[in-house]
């Protein structure tokens, strides 16, 4: 006579519960670990945010050679600031933002500063200081200075 065994045995279900919970543990270790999904996520994020404050203090930079260059006065402060899109706070994604210009009129003895004078909390690294727009009496022309950053572990 034949038993007609319906259902999973003990065992079976034991060892499925326990492949569950290693896939689980792996899991939760790939997303939150140090070098986690989420901890990566967050870093680019950061980065990011870097790389855009750096892109429009350099792109502004740069429109202010080209007047220069082209024998025009620097923009005003806060026409710099517009063009930087600094919030109410002058800040760029919670990096404050100071703007010096000359713009009185075009004179090889003006010049155009923007400085990060102040990083997010979680933000250890540093900007250069010296980004930045004058003229260059050594080579009779207009430089331009960018604006660097260093990583705080680098």
């Amino acid at each position: 006579m034949l038993k007609n065994n319906k259902g999973i045995t003990l065992i079976a279900l034991v060892i499925t519960i326990i492949v569950l919970l290693i896939l689980a543990g792996v899991s939760i270790a790939m997303l939150t670990g140090k070098n986690g999904i989420l901890n990566q996520a967050s870093r680019a994020g950061d980065e990011t945010n870097r790389a855009e404050v750096l892109e429009r203090v350099n792109m502004e930079l740069n429109g202010q050679l080209a007047n220069a260059m082209a024998g025009d006065p620097f923009d005003t402060v806060a026409k710099i600031e517009g063009n930087l899109g600094l919030d109410t706070d002058k800040k760029i994604n919670g990096y404050k933002v100071t703007v010096t210009s000359v713009s009185t009129a075009y004179d090889p003895g003006n010049t155009v500063t923007i400085k990060i004078t102040e990083n997010p909390s979680d933000d250890t690294g540093t900007f250069s200081t010296d980004a930045g727009v004058k003229y260059d009496s050594a080579t009779s022309t207009w430089k331009v200075t960018p604006l660097t950053y260093s990583a705080a572990n680098s």
